[in-house]
C-alpha cells in the first residue's frame, strides 16, 4: 500500500507545537527547510557518486527520507528510501532515474506541505 502524499496527524502535531510555544511559523520554517534540501540534493549526492562516496550519498537520501516522514510526506519518504536503497546498492543510475522520475511527487509533496 503506498503511503499518502500527506499524513494529517504529522500535520496536527506540529500545529499543536506551534499552539503551545506561540510561535506561528514551526511548519512554515520545516518546509522551507526541506525545500532548501530538495534543492541541494542533486548536487550534494552527485558529488558523493563522484568521490565514490557510497556512505554518503546513501547518508544525503536517508537524512531526506527522514525529513520528509517528520512532516509526514510519506509518499516523498518513500521516494528517499528508494533512492537510499539504489545508493546503497551502489546503483547511482537508478537512485537518479528514481529522483528524476519523482519530480512531480516532489512538487506535490511540497506544494501540499505549503497549504498545510
Amino acid at each position: 500500500m503506498a503511503s499518502p502524499l500527506l499524513d494529517p496527524k504529522f500535520i496536527a502535531e506540529i500545529r499543536a507545537v506551534e499552539r503551545t510555544s506561540g510561535q506561528s511559523n514551526v511548519l512554515s520554517g520545516l518546509v522551507r527547510t526541506l525545500e532548501a534540501h530538495l534543492a541541494d540534493f542533486p548536487g550534494g549526492f552527485a558529488a558523493c557518486v563522484a568521490r565514490g562516496d557510497v556512505t554518503g550519498a546513501t547518508r544525503a537520501a536517508h537524512t531526506m527520507q527522514g525529513s520528509s516522514r517528520q512532516l509526514g510526506a510519506g509518499a516523498l519518504g518513500d521516494l528517499f528510501a528508494a533512492i537510499e536503497s539504489s545508493a546503497k546498492a551502489g546503483d547511482y543510475a537508478e537512485a537518479q532515474r528514481r529522483f528524476d522520475g519523482g519530480a512531480v511527487l516532489i512538487a506535490q509533496s511540497l506544494e501540499a506541505l505549503k497549504r498545510a
